[in-house]
Parts: structure tokens; sequence; C-alpha cells
């Protein structure tokens, strides 16, 4: 017999709904299933697969779930298992940030002062959650056939591991756990760099038709079989999997001719190429640690590591051309046996033989007896150990070909069809950069998104499946407006999506993003907001604020439009820029030359404009946010076409 990939020990169940049980076992037998004193059954079909439902149950556990087939002779039990809430985190690449990479060193200057530092402590303090919250995070998978099952395991979310889990999911499981205080598992199926095609189900895909010439070309290209071959990367260069000189590792070695390196990129820090490079960082060990077992935990290392410890090796990560590690944090024990009072020195061989080479997030050493810990701050000492020069991938963007993740419907079938039909409250959601590629495919999101969410509820069977997306944030050069824009029109689609559909919502991040990095490092905020959001909107927390101010409609008045404003008990003015724009019918826009503010309502006017048929407000890929609410989030950027008296 064999269970569904996500019923394990540890598992979190959703409570106030069915929950339903599937895996195989031999054909055309009884099944019969335990659960917190319930029984259900079923038989199994002519190829040996089940599926069965127990009733809606309270939050509680741990519990044991026994499943058996008596006339196969044939039985599981899982222990520990919880119900509580259930929350899958979906998305590329913002979402696919693990947490790990989001304690970046130089966190504070990349983003607001109210994370950092001092949120990676509250964070440590606060996830003493008494084994209550806990992740699944699934191996990527884009094999180019429905899956059946998907690898992964549940982990409890606790100091030494949380690491491994999306920054954004990690901190909105905590934000509902806090508030709930109930068991939370979060599921995490990501891939950075995707469009939202490939996570819609080919039957979704093949109903749109955004979508059906994709599904065409999908049918034909089974016909070509040269895009089934192994993968090239089109390399000349290879590294070696063992370093040339060990001695970088002692402890007795003098490193004061090497290089600083800051956390990040040595590429972007023009140390070297792809190739390899050895770090090292001296600490000073305190008495009471002699002969202490250790761990050393970390950001993430792009793309292989081997670490060392007073010259000896204590762990290595990924081989060859292996990719799959490069945002995965690292965890290594200590021997007892080496540790010793006094000077010590980690160091790294850091190999990356493609694309960008860096060494991420916060590192650390912690005292296993004691829970005590010592930042290994940056910067570290760098030296070169080989320069391959900048090495680009040659497999080109368009082959469907196993492992690939660019083709439509291929990461649902990977990863989305073996999670379904577990139970869950919703969806978060952070995608839509690879989407944004021009104004026609921006556009074209508002139907492709909704086609994604009505499939995915459809294939779930549970119509009211919760939705939360994470609107874009803002990136490049900050502008008061963009005409054209690509991300702005992406950003509409995405309010419009949300507008329409009450079983979905959105958060805004346009003040979060950062000019020169796609992936912005305040990930605290995103995740607090989608908290926010589903404790409003889902679990009724009157308090919750669930998002900033959302335009309601806007009503023309001569030269004046008068634009009111939801979710705001006080509107104000955050900005001297302006970013409201209007426009007459000729499509020509114009700063707003007069704002007024007024409680839930603004008033604006431009004296090039006599006539407003559209007002466009935060509308660039970087805007200025003028607006907020009394609790700091801005307004949610927007455009409305107007006609006489309102919206039209």
């Amino acid at each position: 017999m064999i269970l569904a990939s996500l019923f394990q020990n540890g598992a979190v169940l959703q409570r106030g709904k069915d929950i339903p049980v599937w895996g195989c076992t031999s054909p055309d037998v009884e099944v019969i299933a335990v659960f917190n004193g319930c029984e259900s059954r079923c038989r199994s079909s002519h190829s040996g697969d089940f599926l069965l439902y127990f009733p809606p149950m309270e939050a509680g556990g741990p519990f044991e779930l026994t499943v058996s087939a008596p006339e196969a002779e044939k039985s599981i039990t899982l222990k520990d298992i919880l119900i509580g809430e259930v929350w899958l985190a979906s998305g590329q690449s913002n979402m696919d940030y693990l947490l790990s990479t989001d304690w970046r060193g130089d966190i504070s200057q990349a983003a607001s002062e109210t994370v950092g530092r001092k949120q990676e402590k509250l964070f440590k303090e606060m996830l003493f959650t008494g084994g209550k919250c806990r992740f699944f995070v699934l191996e990527q998978c884009a094999s180019g056939v429905p899956e059946r099952f998907c690898r992964g395991h549940w982990e409890e979310l606790s100091v030494y591991n949380c690491g491994n889990l999306s920054a954004v999911g990690a901190w909105f499981t905590l934000g509902l756990f806090m508030h709930l205080e109930i068991p939370v598992g979060i599921i995490q199926a990501t891939w950075g760099g995707t469009a939202a095609e490939v996570w819609m189900s080919y039957e979704t895909l093949a109903s749109l038709p955004e979508g059906a010439s994709f599904a065409a070309g999908r049918r034909q290209d089974h016909w070509n079989g040269k895009l089934w071959c192994e993968k090239d990367y089109g390399l000349s260069p290879v590294i070696s999997n063992e370093p040339e000189n060990t001695a970088f590792a002692s402890p007795d070695l003098d490193d004061s001719d090497w290089q600083n390196m800051d956390c990040g990129s040595w590429i972007k820090q023009k140390i070297s190429g792809n190739g390899s490079i050895w770090l090292r960082k001296t600490v000073e060990l305190p008495s009471a640690w002699e002969n202490q077992e250790l761990m050393l935990y970390g950001g993430s290392v792009d793309k292989h590591d081997i670490t060392y410890f007073n010259g000896v090796e204590i762990g290595r990560t990924g081989k060859d051309f292996e990719v799959q590690f490069w945002n995965v944090s690292r965890s290594y024990r200590i021997a007892p046996e080496l540790v010793r009072a006094g000077k010590c020195v980690v160091a790294m061989r850091a190999s990356s033989f493609i694309s960008d080479g860096a060494v991420n997030g916060s590192w650390y050493l912690v005292n296993r007896n004691s829970g005590e810990w010592l930042e290994l701050s940056f910067p570290w000492r760098v030296k070169v150990e080989s320069d391959l020069g900048i090495v680009k991938s040659a497999a080109g963007d368009k082959s469907w070909v196993p492992g690939e993740p660019v083709y439509p419907a291929i990461l649902f079938d990977g990863m989305i069809r073996p999670l379904i039909p577990y139970a869950m409250r919703g969806v978060i959601w952070y995608q839509g950069e690879s989407n944004a590629g021009d104004i026609q495919r921006a556009t074209a999101y508002k139907d492709i998104m909704q086609g994604l969410i009505d499939g995915w509820r459809f294939h779930w069977g549970d119509p009211e499946l919760k939705f939360f997306m994470v609107q874009l944030a803002g990136f490049r050069k900050k502008q008061n407006f963009e005409k054209d824009s690509a991300w702005a029109y992406l950003r509409e689609s995405q309010r419009v999506i949300a507008a329409a559909d009450p079983e979905t919502f959105m958060v805004t991040a346009i003040d979060l993003g950062e000019e020169d990095d796609i992936h912005p490092q305040n990930k605290f905020d995103v995740g607090k907001r989608l908290a926010m959001s589903a404790l409003r909107n889902v679990y009724g927390c009157a308090e919750a604020i669930p998002c900033g101010p959302e335009i309601v409609r806007g009503e023309v008045d001569g030269r004046e439009v008068v634009l009111t404003f939801d979710h705001t008990d006080e509107l104000k003015q955050i900005s001297e820029e302006n970013s409201f724009y209007l426009a007459g019918d000729d499509g020509e826009f114009f700063p707003a030359e007069k704002m007024e503010i007024a409680g839930d309502t603004v008033k604006i006017s431009s004296s090039a404009v006599d006539a407003p048929a559209v007002v466009r407000y935060a509308w660039a890929d970087n805007p200025y946010p003028v607006l907020s609410d009394a609790s700091g989030i801005p307004a949610v950027p927007f455009q409305l076409v107007l006609s006489g008296k309102g919206e039209k």
C-alpha cells in the first residue's frame, strides 16, 4: 500500500472541511481508514487506486491515521498528525526565495529599517510554537508527464530549519499562528522564472483563447524527438568536485593578503567569474564552548560548496552540473573534538559552473547544548581558485525537455496535480514578473490568471478555495509615470481579478521593491500583509488591516475627478511626488496639479485636461506611492476609466 505523498508522519490536515485520503493498494479490495475516532471505507479500483473521505473536524492533535486493506493484509499507520489550517504557497522566484536567502547581510540597507536583523531576532524568538507550525517543500519536478506523486517531507518549522522554507511562506505561517494559535501547515510548490501558463492544467490551457495555441504546440512537440534529449548546457569548462589546495582551509593559514567579500554575488562584486573561490571567516569561541557539539547554519551557496571547520571538512552540497542547490540553506554538524576555545576558522570552497555565483544569507555557529549562537558576519576573506569567466547556458529558453520548467502546463502536471485533492484553506501566490515582458502579455494576464484560479478550484472540487495574490513590487528606476509600463498593466490585471472575484484577494508590494533587484529583500512585510489579509477576509479578525486603500469609484465634476477609496479610515499623503495622472479621450496623460484629501476621497484635476476620461495612479515600473492609510500601507495602483458621473 502507498499513500499519496502528503500523507506522512507529522502532516497537517485541514480543519472544518471534508478530509480526503488517497493512495493505491491491491486491486478491488476494501480499504479502511481510522482517524481521530472516525472510520471511513471505500474499495480500490481495478488498478488499485482508492480515495475516501473523513468528515470535517476541529483543530487539534496529535492523532494517528491508520489505513489498511485487510483482504490484502496491508496497512500503514501515520503518527503525529495535526488538524489545523493548511495553505499552499506557489509562484515564481519571489515566492521561491527562501528565508535563508532573505537573511542577506546587507538587508538593512536594501530594505526598510523595520526588517533586517531586528526581525531575524523576532522570528527566532517567536518560532517556539510547540511544533504546531509545519511545512512541506515539494522537490521541483518538470518531467513533462502528469505525476501521481511528489517528493518532499513534513518538517516542524523551527529555528534550525526555517531557512529551507519560502521567506514569504514562513512569515505568513507565523502571522497566522500568532493570531489563531492552532496548527498551521504550509505546502510550498515554487519555481523561479516561471510564467503563469506553466502552472495551469492542460485542460484549462486548451479551453482559453490565449492558451489554445500553447496547448496545440505541446501536442505537436511530442513528434519532435530532438526535444526529448538529455539537457546540454553547452559547457566547455569543467569544474572539479575537489579543491586544488585544501591548505586554504587550514586555521594556521595567513589570509591577510586575501580580498574582502560581502554577502551576495562574487561575480557582481567583480571578484571572479564562474569557477571556484575560497572564503574564510575567523571567530573567537568562548571557553564554555570547548569540546561542545556545534552546528553551522547558513544561507545559500550558488551553486556548490565544500565547507571546513578548523581545517576539517564538515559537509558539502552539490557536484558536477547540479543546479538545484542554488538557494538551499546549508546545515553542517561540527563534532565536539574539533571545537576549541579561542580562534577558530570556518572555510568554504564555493563553486558555480554557470550563470551567477553567490554566498547569500546570514551564517551562524550554534551551540547544540546551550542554544547560544555566534554570527559569522560579512565581510569574509576571499581568494580565487579558478576563474572561468562568465558562462551562460546554450540550451535556450524554449526547449521542452525533462527538467526545463518553461513549457505550458508542465509544472501543474509535475507539482500541483500530485497535491489534488488534499484539503486546504487557500493559496498564497507571488508571480507575474515573467508575464510582464510586454503590454500584450501583461494585459492577457487577467484572463490567464483567472483561468488558473478557476482551474485549480475545479480540479480541487472547491469553488470557495481562497486565493491571495501579491501585486508586483516596484522594480527599476523610480519614476512618477510611464505610460507604457508593462509592469503597471500587469498590476492592473491583478487588481481587476481580485476586484471581480469574491474569493480572490490581493496585497500590494508597490512600496517594498528595489530599483536594482527583482527580488526585493523585504519579504517580512509581504508575508505579514498576506497574513493580515487572510485573517481579515477568511478568519474574520476585524482588527487585521487587509491591504492599503483601494479605489472604489471615480466621479467627474467638470475638470475635477473625485476618487473614493475603500479599506481606509484615514487617507494620508506620504510623498511630495505626484503619481496621479489624467487623460482625456485623446489618451494623452498629464500630472494632476491639484490633489485634495477629504475623508475617504481624493479630488484631483489638471489644467491640461478639460474633460477627464482616464485616471492612473502609481503607473510605472517603480512608481512613487503618494497615498496610504493610517497604518502606512500605500494605496493600490490602478487605472480608472471614467464616464460622466461614474466609472465606466
